[in-house]
């Protein structure tokens, strides 16, 4: 009965033996394929941006040696006439079985993998050892006929599909050496199994009248694919231990990038640091002002939807915001009572100076820090200063700390005003809301109102160290020229700190 191209039968045919080396070898040799498939693949998961190279050289080790491996098991039959093997049949077995682990391997990595891709793949690539298997046999040439047996030619087939399967699935799964090393015998055993199944289903027919089919000796054969496996876990050997060395000097300069960052990163804390004692040191009236610009900022951007990690950047740029007012004179920055216009001109300066200071150093923080510096009493309207920006041309990082600021500002008191109350503060944010505040902010701070007093509390007890100078303002003076008037009873409503 002849079935795709093979011949079955019921019938019997002489036992022969096979080479107890040769047999051994072959073992050896699949144990080590699959060894260093497995290798591959878990590079290629190391290295996710060379996945398909790495697929296709476990493709090539895998069905490479799958193939070796046949023809060492064919190589160690002991038959008493020769045996050569055609060819053209013996190089198409070698790249159906490459071929066909290919795809298998591309089935199961592509998109999601799961049980029933390593199903689907490990029946493609079980298709293909067999069919691989039986068209290597078909290439043999000897003066006779071949026949298999249903059950046992049925068996062998199962067993490269279960196979094929639990090689793929040991591939998709993360493995350590020596799981992989554990893992290699196994899928050798189930790989002999296959092939030496379908041996013991061979019916061979010898007839003497028959004329042997011209083909490559056995000897030849040997050399061939003893060259073919050798140059395969040679590549396979170089390319792991290279991609390893790489892998590891890559996972130095990232240890070394990772260090240098943090140190970085220390510094520019430092710096801050540093800078906002040196602010302390002119303007001491602030208390934990800069402490809570921060805090407020932060929040301010994740309540807004922001990025965390800008939050952070935030959060740590923040307390820089007026460091430009070492640049005020004394007279002017102490002065109790309210400031000339000369005076006013000269401490909006302040800005000025702040961005003078820290633009430049090429430092992340300390760019942001001049940004805010710059531009956190710019108005949404555009009659802020230094620049007169209106809307998103202000930087974001700027508006933020421009509704903070105010928020912290007056609910401070200071040398020359007494603290506003909550109702008070929130009714002049709301009236400023598209004139001096960007009106999507203010939406998001005064809808987490609750956490944001919440944080200003935090550190009220340090702010209000500071105990204002008697008689400095009589109830009702106009707030400070620099914030735009609001209809607030004058006889409730403290003038507008002079740094807001």
């Amino acid at each position: 009965m002849m079935v795709l191209g093979l011949c079955f039968t019921d019938g019997s045919g002489p036992h022969f033996s096979q080479n107890p080396f040769l047999v051994a070898l072959s073992f050896a040799v699949a144990a080590l394929g699959s060894f260093a498939a497995l290798d591959l693949a878990e590079r290629g998961r190391c290295n996710q941006h060379a996945t398909v190279p790495w697929q296709l050289f476990s493709s090539l080790t895998l069905g490479g040696s799958i193939w070796a491996m046949h023809f060492l098991g064919m190589l160690a039959v002991e038959s008493p006439i020769p045996l050569t093997f055609a060819p053209s049949d013996t190089l198409a077995s070698l790249a159906i079985a490459i071929a066909g682990t290919a795809l298998g391997f591309r089935l199961v990595v592509r998109g999601h993998a799961d049980w029933r891709r390593v199903l689907l793949g490990g029946g493609v690539v079980g298709a293909a050892v067999a069919t691989m298997h039986y068209v290597g046999m078909a290439g043999l040439r000897f003066p006779g006929s071949i026949s298999y047996t249903p059950g046992l030619w049925l068996l062998s087939v199962s067993i490269g599909i279960v196979a094929a399967s639990a090689a793929l699935a040991l591939a998709i799964m993360p493995t350590s050496g020596l799981q992989r090393a554990a893992a290699a015998p196994v899928m050798a055993m189930a790989i002999c199994g296959m092939h030496y199944t379908g041996m013991a289903a061979t019916i061979v027919r010898y007839d003497p009248a028959a004329v042997a089919g011209r083909g490559v000796n056995t000897t030849l054969l040997a050399v061939a694919v003893g060259g073919i496996a050798a140059v395969l876990l040679m590549l396979v050997t170089a390319s792991a231990a290279a991609d390893r060395k790489l892998a590891a000097a890559a996972e130095r300069e990232v240890t070394v990038l990772r260090r240098a960052n943090a140190l970085l990163e220390r510094t520019q804390h430092e710096i801050i640091r540093r800078l906002c004692a040196a602010g302390e040191c002119r303007d001491d009236d602030t208390g934990q002002h800069v402490t809570r610009i921060s805090a407020l900022a932060h929040r301010l951007v994740l309540a807004s939807g922001g990025d965390p990690g800008f939050a952070r950047q935030i959060l740590a740029a923040a307390p820089l915001h007026d460091i430009g007012k070492i640049g005020v004179p004394d007279a002017i920055l102490h002065k109790p009572g309210r400031l000339t216009e000369p005076e006013i001109t000269e401490m909006r300066r302040h800005a000025y100076f702040g961005a003078r200071i820290l633009a430049g150093s090429g430092l992340p923080l300390l760019e942001l820090a001049a940004e805010i510096a710059r531009s956190h009493h710019e108005n949404w309207d555009g009659s802020g200063y230094p620049a007169g920006l209106a809307g998103e041309r202000i930087p974001l990082a700027g508006r933020i700390v421009a509704i903070v600021d105010v928020f912290d500002a007056l609910l401070s008191p200071r040398v020359y005003k007494k603290a506003w109350s909550l109702s008070e503060v929130v009714a002049f944010l709301r009236a400023q809301s598209g004139r001096r505040f960007d009106p999507n902010l203010l939406a998001a701070f005064l809808s987490d109102l609750d956490t944001m007093v919440a944080i200003w509390r935090r550190h009220k007890d340090s702010a209000g160290q500071h105990t204002p100078a008697p008689a400095v303002r009589a109830p009702g003076i106009m707030p400070h020229p620099a914030i735009p008037h609001v209809a607030i009873p004058l006889a409730i409503m403290p003038p507008v700190p002079q740094g807001a």
